[in-house]
């Protein structure tokens, strides 16, 4: 019973508590946040709107110095600002790229608290444009920790339009290294080079585009100081960035303000080769920026240049015959020096041609001395060259092989094959021949020329050349290419085991040879690349004496191919210079028709060296023959042609004999001084196909006619001018 009392005074207990209780309080949150905005700063680009439709505008960035001095303020309706929340973001584009990225968003991160109201900021700008894009967010926080759910934000440019100024200390800033004098560089066979030690100032900072003026050796040892200028009040160099070479691959060496210079050690190959060298210094301020326009230069040529000379066989006297076989040819009368032989030399037979580096010298005498002598002091060009060619005798089929020595100006058969030499100097590069196997049969390694090694001992390491032709009788130049590198027995390249140039002459035309050295570095003689057009304004006179370029001259050997075909004048041979005729028929018994190099190029196989197979190739003959005289009844008198169709640019493919031909002046033609003109050709359209042949055409014989009556021989006035190239081929020193 009392526990039921308990409980019915528990209920009730319960119930009168639960009668009596309160309402809850709503829980609202009547603290207002806080406003922000920015006060002194480019245009808020929030605000930025049409005036007319209220619609929002794209927003146009100003632009502010890199240090810029930022205000901003805020406002608590229901209590005080506390402090501050701000973001800097910036584009990874410079202003003006065609696709640069919008500004990114702050992360939480990138805030930073402040309770002040206004700072100084330095905007970070890009090195190559020295601009950038920022956006700078700021929001408030009240003091009881409600922060602006708008912040302010503003969008703008940084510019840096004064980075400091880097400056190359001249004095401080040079190449030393060791280079070689031609007149220093050995015995000739053992050389024993004494490198003396040149150092060249570096000053040039000309645009790109230009040859450097500085050229220092190989392996020198590059020394540049640096400093710098402000260029506005309280923006120094916080940093250098500096660098050797161009392009991406090239990076720039950043380092601090403290040091202010650097070296190159250029004897290490792998650091620094030849070639132009342009090294850039930047001075880096507090905003990352630099000038780079104008930029900050040092340009220098690392590598001397070689030098080239011809290097040919010595000049004999034409008297010696010790050696050579002087000869004398039928028409020019012009003596020849040659050697015949039963067959052609090698290395390996024993011929051996005194004087020239037909012989053991090729690989013992070093191509700083080749051409040189001892008692005469530098180096001297010797502008010869020998012909290699096999002659036929029609007559019986014999088989002459003969080695020319020619100069300047000579004539070499159609269809042989030249050989020339050459010498060089380099002052600076290491002798590395590119001779990784042995090549028979050349020595390689036993020998000074062949001797590979990283040091420079003045000489350089081969030669390429390059003979074009001016093709008979009207151009064009033939496209004959440069040569590969010679000696050469790397077999990862074309072998060219050889020490001189051999190029088989199968156009007829002028020849212009120029060889170049190249040197241990890779680099070559590259003063004259095309001979043709270099010769060609010498003698137009566009090269004048004084000029540089004048003196390279003799670096450029001028010869003809193809020996121009002649008369045989016999005794027979008619007209005769002075003659009397006692008619109006002119007698032609003009023999036969020679041709010291017959080769046929519309049939016969090309092969170079001489006539295929050892037969007499068929000769292809072409003559014309033409009367000149006064036309009658002209005032003033004048000049006029005649020539019968069966005379002119007639062609045959066998020795023409013409006799019992006899020549009737038409009655147009007054006597009587009249003059015949005669032309052989070994071509028969060398006109529309230059290069197959060349022309002789012979000074006019004069006779007089002595009586006679005017015939009605009716004939054709053709041009003065003869086919072919007969002028320049008459020059040739041989025919």
């Amino acid at each position: 019973m009392r526990f039921r009392a308990g409980l019915i005074l528990f209920f009730f207990a319960l119930l009168l508590g639960v009668g009596c209780r309160k309402p809850l309080t709503p829980n609202v949150d009547r603290n207002r946040p806080p406003e922000t905005w920015i006060t002194a700063a480019p245009q808020d680009t929030i605000t930025t709107r049409d005036p007319d439709s209220r619609a929002p505008i794209p927003p146009i960035p100003g632009t502010i110095p890199f240090r810029h001095h930022l205000y901003w303020a805020g406002s608590d309706d229901d209590g005080a600002v506390a402090g501050f929340y701000w973001a800097v973001v910036e584009t990874v584009g410079a202003a003006g790229d065609e696709l640069m990225p919008p500004l990114p968003g702050p992360k939480p991160r990138d805030y930073r608290y402040t309770a002040k109201r206004d700072s100084v900021f330095i905007f970070n700008v890009f090195e190559g444009s020295n601009n950038r894009q920022h956006a700078f967010y700021i929001y408030a926080v009240d003091n009881q920790g409600k922060a602006d759910p708008t912040p302010a934000r503003v969008i703008f440019n940084s510019l840096d339009r004064f980075p400091p100024i880097p400056i190359i200390l001249q004095d401080s800033t040079y190449a030393t290294g060791f280079v070689f004098h031609q007149d220093n560089v050995g015995d000739g066979l053992n050389p024993v080079p004494a490198p003396i030690e040149t150092t060249v100032a570096l000053r040039d900072t000309f645009s790109r585009g230009t040859t450097p003026r500085d050229v220092v050796p190989v392996g020198s040892l590059v020394n540049i100081e640096w400093t710098s200028a402000i260029a506005i009040a309280d923006n120094p160099a916080v940093a250098y960035k500096y660098k050797i070479g161009e392009g991406e691959e090239v990076d720039f060496v950043e380092v601090p303000a403290s040091i202010t210079g650097t070296q190159y050690n250029t004897t290490d190959r792998n650091r620094i080769g030849a070639g132009v060298k342009i090294f850039t210094l930047r001075a880096i301020d507090q905003a990352g920026g630099a000038r780079t326009s104008p930029e900050t230069t040092r340009r220098f040529y690392m590598n001397l240049a070689p030098d080239t000379w011809f290097a040919g066989p010595d000049s004999v006297p034409a008297t010696n015959t010790s050696f050579y076989t002087v000869g004398t040819k039928p028409f020019s009368g012009t003596r020849e020096r040659y050697k015949q032989l039963t067959a052609w030399p090698t290395a390996t037979s024993g011929t051996e041609f005194p004087g020239s580096l037909l012989s053991p010298d090729s690989v013992q005498v070093m191509p700083a001395w080749r051409g040189r002598d001892p008692s005469r002091g530098p180096s001297r060009p010797n502008k010869t060259f020998f012909e290699l060619f096999t002659e036929t005798v029609p007559s019986t089929g014999q088989r002459l092989h003969r080695i020319y020595v020619h100069g300047e100006g000579d004539t070499v058969h159609l269809n042989s094959y030249v050989l020339f030499h050459a010498g060089g100097f380099d002052a600076d590069s290491p002798y590395r021949l590119r001779t990784l196997i042995p090549y028979p049969p050349l020595p390689i390694g036993t020998t000074p020329v062949l001797r590979t090694s990283d040091r420079a001992n003045g000489s350089p390491i081969g030669f390429h050349f390059r003979i074009p032709v001016f093709l008979d009788s009207i151009g064009p130049v033939s496209t004959y290419p440069e040569s590969h590198l010679f000696p050469l027995t790397d077999p990862n390249q074309i072998a060219e085991p050889h020490i001189g140039a051999y190029q088989a002459m199968q156009l007829s035309g002028r020849a212009y040879c120029v060889m170049r050295s190249e040197d241990g570095s890779g680099d070559k003689d590259n003063r004259i690349l095309d001979p043709v057009t270099f010769v060609d304004s010498l003698e137009k006179n566009l090269i004048k004496p004084g000029m540089p370029r004048y003196q390279l001259r003799d670096k450029v050997i001028t010869f003809y191919v193809n020996r121009a075909p002649y008369l045989l004048r016999g005794p027979t041979f008619q007209p005769r210079d002075g003659q009397q005729i006692f008619q109006r028929a002119l007698p032609l018994r003009l023999d036969l028709v020679a041709d010291d190099d017959p080769f046929d190029p519309y049939g016969a196989e090309r092969t170079a060296g001489g006539t295929p197979n050892g037969q007499t190739p068929p000769t292809m003959i072409r003559y014309s023959v033409l009367l000149r005289g006064k036309l009658r009844g002209s005032d003033p008198p004048r000049d006029t042609l005649y020539t019968p169709l069966e005379l002119r640019r007639i062609a045959a493919s066998t020795w023409v004999q013409w006799s019992n031909r006899t020549l009737t002046v038409p009655d147009y033609i007054e006597g009587p001084d009249v003059a015949v003109e005669i032309e052989v050709c070994d071509c028969k359209d060398c006109e529309d196909r230059p290069g197959q042949g060349r022309c002789r055409r012979y000074p006019p014989i004069h006779v007089t006619l002595v009586g006679g009556t005017p015939s009605s021989a009716v004939g054709a006035q053709v041009s003065s001018e003869a086919p072919g190239s007969s002028r320049e081929a008459s020059r040739s020193r041989t025919p």
